[in-house]
């Protein structure tokens, strides 16, 4: 066993492990200054906790790097029927904060199960579709294969948290995008958001369709709901092309920037490291996407595929989203940037996500260890 651990400890992709480090280093620095209070010279805790959880993710990195994924594939069932019924328990017993009922206590740490389903759902797409025989999927083979898509989207868009379940179905759009599918799916597609978008409008928050109406320049609120993203763009904008330095921030340090330490960390980086730090961000990005899409490639067996697929689309996704919201492109959802945002559970999830991949990448040539 220990000589087993060794070759694929030798063997992981390390500069895709240093990629993810990269990331979340120029997080935890945008989270101390975020939480900086110039008067005093002090900052919260924030970034000591995210520290923590770097750490735990790297210890999920190497240990789901030495897990066979295949393993994991054939207990998809009984993960996923794991999954959502902690999804159930969350809305039952989870704890409260800020009207959403997201996390479950667990000593000293707060875990939010949405963020964990996130590695449950990419094994699961694994699982539904690793028989793919590289025909485009129809509507029916569709439907038949993604109703487990509803549980966990219901479940935790009652929370409320439109943007995690949001994130569900984009992945699994992308990735049925991605294999194939044939030209009345489409068709059938858009008659369905047509129907569904006046539907779900009725169903949305007050507040979640007055940021769609602020987007779309039908309402003008800078001093309301729209405040957080006319001081995003602020922050974004001062920044100009060198940036003001590190510290050297204002809107987060003066408090005009709400939630500057998660959805708005960009926004931070922006401000304080200009157009150039923005810009290295979304270099980091494309390249870790890249890197995953390459080992998807050079994987022999298709569930090792598709969880790459699912893991990099998870990535894009996500980092698209959370930078658009911030320089005013998107409307704003509660959608974290990966790696570089605070909290826990996202680092957590998404560095063991990637250590899923190394274990694709460790076991790409073969089709049986």
């Amino acid at each position: 066993m220990f000589a087993k651990f060794k070759k694929y400890l030798f063997e992981t992709d390390y500069v895709l492990l240093a990629t993810i480090l990269v990331l979340a280093c120029i997080g935890i620095f945008s989270i101390y200054s975020a939480g900086y209070n110039p008067y005093t010279n002090e900052t919260d805790n924030f970034y000591k906790r995210q520290l923590i959880w770097l750490f735990l993710g790297l210890v999920s990195f190497f240990v789901m790097s030495y897990v066979n994924y295949r393993k994991l594939i054939r207990f998809v069932p009984i993960i996923y029927g794991i999954g959502v019924f902690i999804l159930l328990i969350v809305l039952i017993l989870g704890h409260i904060k800020m009207g959403a009922q997201r996390w479950i206590g667990i000593g000293p740490f707060r875990l939010q199960p949405s963020e964990i389903f996130k590695i449950v759902w990419i094994l699961t797409l694994a699982w539904l579709f690793m028989d793919f025989d590289g025909k485009r999927l129809d509507l029916l083979k569709i439907i038949k294969k993604s109703w487990m898509l509803l549980p966990p989207f219901i479940l935790v868009y009652e929370q409320p948290d439109l943007g995690t379940s949001l994130t569900y179905v984009a992945v699994w759009a992308m990735v049925l995008f991605i294999l194939g599918v044939k030209r009345h799916v489409f068709v059938i597609a858009l008659l369905a958001v047509i129907i569904i978008i006046p539907v779900g409008w009725q169903h949305l928050h007050d507040y979640q369709q007055t940021r769609v109406l602020v987007f779309l320049g039908l309402v003008q609120d800078k001093k309301g709901d729209g405040y957080h993203a006319e001081q995003s763009k602020v922050a974004v904008g001062s920044g100009g092309i060198n940036g003001k330095g590190f510290l050297g921030g204002t809107q987060a340090h003066l408090s005009f920037l709400p939630e500057s330490h998660t959805d708005f960390i960009y926004s931070v980086i922006n401000e304080e490291q200009g157009l150039i730090g923005g810009t290295i961000v979304i270099l980091l990005f494309l390249f870790l996407i890249f890197k995953i899409l390459n080992i998807a490639i050079k994987s022999k067996e298709a569930s090792g595929k598709l969880i790459a697929i699912g893991v990099a689309c998870y990535v894009f996704f996500q980092f698209i989203v959370n930078a658009g919201m911030t320089v005013g492109i998107l409307p704003i959802v509660g959608i974290p940037m990966p790696f570089v945002s605070y909290g826990g559970t996202s680092l957590l999830s998404f560095f063991t996500m990637m250590g899923i991949v190394n274990s694709v990448q460790l076991r790409r040539y073969s089709i049986t260890e």
